[in-house]
């Protein structure tokens, strides 16, 4: 889960964006990575999504209540705030509302990126992204419309498992068990859905692979911190970044 890439100074953390509400544990390992860094790279700056959440009725973006059963559709509707940037449901493209509607059925507390970054703010250590947010909008807006709806369809279907799903994911990211990890996200419905994979991480560590390669041999310690499936599975950023790499065992190693 913290690796490094054999001869160079960069470094690849796996993360979790969101931890259970109930088990608030960070491993040793995230805190000592941070100290050894120079200089830290995050996936994206999470505030700057916000603007592509909305579809465009102008240009006749799809909407997403024609993709769902009418019970999913309640039951979404039921669930999602009715003021904010999320609100109203209508109005949001359907990618937006996948990405969403699993968080609003966990009960969750902030994960390492934000306590990161404002411990990189303090200290005024550097920080920079892998990608703006309007590519990630381009990504997720690949996935099939018809897959959308089916992800949200088996959601709707068994409320509890993006709960169930988050704590056993801790519980092995905590033990720093990348295979178990990837299990435990293969065994989630949604996920093995096809493009959802593809759209969330296989494009965008392609994306990822090319851009860290341009700056592989930087002299500043860099740690590249990331979400923990990133680094699980066939196409993960540490194949695509296709160097060799190694368990980073404690700090200074």
């Amino acid at each position: 889960m913290y690796l490094k890439l054999t001869g160079t100074n960069v470094r690849l953390l796996g993360s979790m964006h969101l931890f259970p509400a109930t088990s608030r544990r960070t491993p040793p390992w995230v805190a000592e990575a941070y100290d050894w860094a120079e200089a830290v790279v995050f996936e994206s700056d999470p505030p700057t999504i916000l603007p592509f959440l909305k579809a465009d009725a102008q240009h006749g973006a799809t909407r997403l209540q024609p993709l769902i059963a009418g019970d999913t559709w309640a039951q979404l509707q039921a669930l999602w705030p009715v003021e904010g940037p999320l609100a109203p449901l209508a109005e949001l493209r359907p990618w937006a509302a996948l990405i969403v509607a699993p968080t609003l059925l966990q009960q969750v507390v902030e994960g390492v990126e934000p306590r990161m970054l404002r411990s990189a703010i303090a200290q005024g250590k550097p920080y920079r992204y892998l990608e703006t947010a309007q590519e990630v909008a381009v990504a997720l807006e690949s996935i099939p419309l018809q897959v959308l709806g089916a992800a949200l369809d088996m959601l709707m279907a068994d409320r509890a498992e993006p709960q169930r799903t988050l704590e056993r994911m801790h519980v092995a990211w905590l033990d720093g068990d990348l295979p178990s990890v990837q299990r435990i996200a293969v065994e989630s419905p949604m996920f093995n859905l096809p493009g959802i994979r593809h759209a969330i991480l296989d494009v965008r560590n392609r994306a990822w692979a090319a851009r860290l390669n341009e700056h592989i041999d930087a002299r500043e310690r860099t740690l590249v911190v990331v979400g923990a499936l990133h680094l699980c599975g066939p196409g993960n950023l540490a194949e695509c970044l296709a160097r060799p790499v190694e368990a980073v065992l404690e700090a200074g190693a």
